[in-house]
């Protein structure tokens, strides 16, 4: 059984409601293309106020107070391992006669990953200035967006 053919008024009506929604969903992807750009903006500035005026809260933490909302930024980090750093280390390592200390240091996967024992061994290591400087500069911390909290004040009771 094979269904009828569709006649030219449900054609165009279903197409000018296909249109319509597509202006729509069009209109909706700019307005809220504006509104990211605009919490963006402000997202940066209450950071920014945070940082520089909040009190401390939490470790990594500030709380900053209005008289109704309160906002707290969590300001992280990451450490990551610069293999190149890692590479000119294991090398320095090597003339200095000391290869082994690598191992002990870090864990070789498929990018090198810190030992979280690396410190304590680097002090008590007979490492000579210019490796331990090597070392130092294997590590590499960066800093990680701050994560923001925007909310009402607790009515006290």
């Amino acid at each position: 059984m094979t269904t009828p053919a569709p006649n030219p008024q449900e054609i165009d009506k279903l197409s000018k409601e296909y249109l319509e929604l597509q202006e729509k969903q069009l209109t909706a992807r700019l307005a809220l293309g504006e509104i990211s750009q605009q919490m963006t903006l402000i997202g940066e500035t209450l950071r920014d106020m945070v940082s520089k005026h909040g009190s401390a809260h939490a470790e990594k933490s500030k709380l900053l107070h209005g008289l109704e909302y309160e906002v707290m930024a969590t300001f992280g980090q990451t450490v990551v391992i610069d293999g190149a750093a890692v590479e000119t280390f294991r090398d320095a390592l090597k003339q200095a006669k000391q290869v082994r200390l690598l191992g002990k240091l870090f864990e070789k996967t498929i990018r090198w990953t810190l030992n979280p024992e690396a410190s304590k061994l680097v002090r008590s290591s007979t490492m000579s200035k210019k490796l331990s400087d090597l070392f130092a500069k294997c590590e590499v911390v960066k800093p990680i967006t701050p994560r923001l909290q925007v909310r009402p004040k607790e009515k006290a009771a």
